[in-house]
């Protein structure tokens, strides 16, 4: 189960909430399992959401377009109903033949239900089929369309709706342990990538040929790349530049920024290598950088804020010889999306909580070296912070 139900049902009885509307990505594949083509690939004309009530938080009526009604097959089994919208059109079959469960299931949905026109009728009816016409009902704000709360007051004027896009970000910021299997995961796919990119490490082998191979990799293992960030030496001073031809040459560090996609989660890792023996500046600079992140690793601990676990790996970082290190940020959330709470960030006055997975890094960039960089999620526990990825975190020299 990917919803933290104790969490979610808490908040929304502190907030009075009798029903939830999902409208994101994220949150719409929390709730149903459906990463939606429709909000990935049309983000400025798809409408899909999620509707649960706080008494069955993981039995959601999925909506979505007719044509896309199929991916419903990828969501969980507990989507008690799917409510389509607009028009797709499914004939058939025109010969003897029996259908298959899903098939006959597509064929009942694309011919006998009753679609609505647009995505904020189906999700007026979705909320009335739930008994939520007259209940206090939140609403994932940042993409409610068709007119938004205006609309959803004037079709049910009955209801009361309140944003509730802040409210599923503090449900989703604590994991459950399906969520971190899935995490640990993804992170072992990006791994395993990472190491079968550096193996084709050799003078004259390409910063393409690299991102090729590590991409190669991640799909090999059912993934879906999604940043992959490689730059020999001075390059890395513009990483989040696409990987170019440039030739690999003995002494060369390489940095790895990536990040990929498996099971509605994600990975986001760093690495630095060296073909051949680096300098000693940059093997002094990551000295500091990794023990910056190390002591992140140590010392972050329930009810810290994402300033207070900032301030300590900065601290750390200049201690260990970095002494001018500077960033605005050294981590972030992560789980159905890259970026969640907590922010690592100057300022933040967010908690940290017993099974948020922060993801840390410590990235340093300099004119005339290019960039040395570690970065590695785990999961917040009160025994011990468990990290999750298993390759060393030293910086790697290829002979």
């Amino acid at each position: 189960m990917l919803v933290n139900v104790e969490r979610l049902q808490r908040k929304m009885d502190e907030q009075g909430l009798d029903g939830l509307v999902a409208t994101t990505l994220g949150n719409v594949y929390y709730f149903t399992g459906v990463n939606s083509d429709g909000l990935r690939l049309f983000p400025y004309e798809h409408q899909a959401y999620a509707v649960v009530t706080r008494d069955a938080p993981t039995e959601p009526i999925f909506i979505t377009s007719m044509g896309l009604s199929n991916q419903a097959w990828m969501g969980f089994g507990t989507i008690r109903e799917v409510i389509p919208y607009g028009k797709f059109y499914r004939p058939g079959p025109f010969v003897d033949v029996t259908l298959t469960k899903d098939e006959e299931w597509l064929r009942v949905i694309s011919q006998e239900a009753q679609a609505e026109d647009t995505p904020m009728d189906a999700l007026v009816s979705a909320l009335r089929k739930l008994g939520l016409g007259d209940k206090k009902v939140g609403v994932d704000e940042l993409n409610l369309r068709g007119g938004g709360f205006e609309t959803l007051k004037e079709k049910l004027p009955g209801a009361h709706f309140s944003s509730a896009s802040k409210l599923l970000r503090w449900v989703r910021k604590v994991k459950t342990p399906e969520e971190i299997k899935r995490l640990r995961k993804v992170t072992r796919i990006a791994e395993n990538a990472l190491i079968a990119a550096l193996s084709i490490a050799r003078e004259g082998v390409t910063e393409y040929e690299m991102a090729r191979e590590f991409e190669r990799s991640i799909v090999s293992q059912g993934a879906k790349p999604h940043f992959t960030l490689i730059r020999f030496g001075r390059n890395g001073i513009a990483g989040e530049v696409e990987p170019g031809h440039t030739p690999l040459k003995r002494g060369d560090s390489i940095w790895f920024d990536l990040g990929c996609f498996f099971d509605g989660y994600w990975a986001d890792i760093a690495r630095i290598a060296s073909l051949g023996e680096p300098s000693t500046r940059a093997r002094n600079i990551y000295r500091a950088v990794l023990e910056g992140e190390q002591q992140a690793l140590e010392k972050t601990k329930a009810g810290m804020t994402g300033g207070e676990v900032f301030d300590l790996t900065v601290d750390a970082t200049r201690k260990a010889g970095l002494s001018h290190y500077e960033r605005h940020h050294v981590g972030h959330g992560i789980g159905a999306e890259i970026y969640e709470d907590v922010m690592i960030a100057p300022g933040v006055t967010d908690i940290i909580e017993e099974g948020t997975v922060v993801n840390i890094e410590t990235p340093y960039y300099e004119f005339g070296l290019g960039a040395i960089h570690v970065e590695d999620p785990f999961v917040v526990r009160a025994g011990g912070n468990e990290l999750l990825t298993k390759l060393s975190r030293e910086l790697l020299v290829v002979e």
